[in-house]
């Protein structure tokens, strides 16, 4: 299938993560506005809506005004959502500083602070949920942590456990991951390398990339792995030139599995690479 690249034309689209209902993508996304700032300014989250994966439209908005983190607070750093109970969380970043939750009675929102206060002390949060229900949250830079959560999906079910590696390769030492499971492995990613195990907890062996360029092989092109009518995609963010800001854009393409449990991300649909600058 044809997929448009980068998924919006408007600048600022970052960080993004899937929430699929039936036929209806849902991407969570960050937004950059700093243009010309050497930092990142994001000043709410935005919830993009697709049949098709070419044409996204803006459906939701969700500010910082609605949680602990106040009303014109521009640190909306990484998140990630999962539906549960007929309800749909949204896990967010405080900048660098803790994660909280938010919940709303529909995918588009209103959201609201689910607690008032952090769930964790730590920032790039990722909720899993395995395949006999149990969810899990994975979060934190250098060192991953994993917990699972209450049925309520607003409390730690235990105490957080340090994810285990069997060869650290680029594990742990860089941000926002994301947890997926394909057959029997579970795959932590970060940009574009990732690692694979047999448990959530791990231990976890480096793979290596799931492609080379468009931003994969650097620590900054947060993205998500999700499935979509019976097919796996891979979705991200690269910066347009760093050196200058933090502005990004979100691209798209299909995933691979191999018969070893190697993963791919085919990028050949995709037009030439500008590289870019990070």
């Amino acid at each position: 299938m044809q997929l448009c690249n980068p998924l919006i034309s408007e600048p600022g689209m970052s960080d993004p993560h899937a929430l699929v209902l039936g036929d209806t993508c849902y991407l969570f996304t960050g937004h950059d506005v700093g243009f010309g700032v050497n930092d990142w300014v994001m000043p709410d989250w935005r919830i993009y809506r697709s049949t098709d994966l070419n044409e996204w439209t803006q459906v939701g908005t969700i500010s910082p005004a609605d949680n602990y983190m106040g009303a014109g607070h521009t640190s909306c750093w990484a998140g990630d959502v999962v539906a549960r109970n007929g309800r749909f969380y949204w896990y967010f970043s405080n900048r660098n500083r803790d994660c909280g939750v938010m919940v709303a009675d529909h995918p588009e929102g209103p959201y609201r602070d689910a607690l008032g206060r952090p769930l964790v002390d730590s920032f790039d949060p990722t909720v899993f949920v395995d395949d006999d229900g149990t969810p899990y949250l994975v979060y934190g830079m250098h060192t991953y942590k994993i917990a699972r959560l209450k049925e309520s999906m607003t409390e730690l079910a235990e105490e957080p456990k340090v994810l285990a590696f069997s060869e650290k390769g680029r594990f742990p030492s860089m941000d926002k991951n994301s947890l997926h499971k394909h057959g029997d492995l579970y795959y932590l990613s970060c940009s574009g390398h990732y690692a694979t195990a047999t448990t959530p907890y791990g231990p976890y062996a480096y793979r290596g990339l799931v492609a080379s360029g468009w931003q994969l092989e650097s620590i900054y092109g947060h993205g998500d792995f999700f499935m979509w009518k019976d097919r796996w995609f891979h979705v991200w963010c690269r910066y347009r030139d760093r050196r200058i800001d933090r502005i990004r854009d979100c691209f798209i393409a299909p995933v691979h599995y191999l018969p070893d449990g190697r993963m791919e991300t085919d990028t050949s649909e995709l037009p030439e690479d500008e590289k870019g600058n990070y």
